[in-house]
């Protein structure tokens, strides 16, 4: 099963990686990667978390991140602007017509 890996902003600016489950209008909606198991029997449900919090995915800066946090826990705004902010991808469903 292919995953796409996007980086949340918690509190305080901690980098949190995250599987990108679903958008929607309460936002978009993350799991920790270990709690997929959980997730997918049930015991556990992926969280909305707003879309100012969530960036996209890149290992060296996620990295840079995560040891700004752990050394000072506090991040840098410059290093989360080299990730972009997630954007997610425009539903294609509107465009398939089954008639033609």
């Amino acid at each position: 099963m292919l995953q796409q890996f996007v980086t949340v902003q918690d509190l305080g600016g901690k980098p949190l990686k995250r599987v990108l489950m679903t958008t929607s209008d309460e936002g978009v909606h993350v799991a920790d990667p270990g709690m997929l198991y959980a997730i997918r029997f049930g015991v556990s449900r992926p969280i909305a978390v707003s879309p100012e919090q969530v960036y996209n995915f890149d290992p060296p800066i996620f990295d840079d991140l995560l040891a700004q946090w752990q050394a000072e826990k506090q991040t840098c705004a410059m290093t989360w602007a080299k990730l972009g902010q997630f954007q997610p991808m425009e539903d294609d469903e509107d465009d398939f017509d089954c008639d033609d």
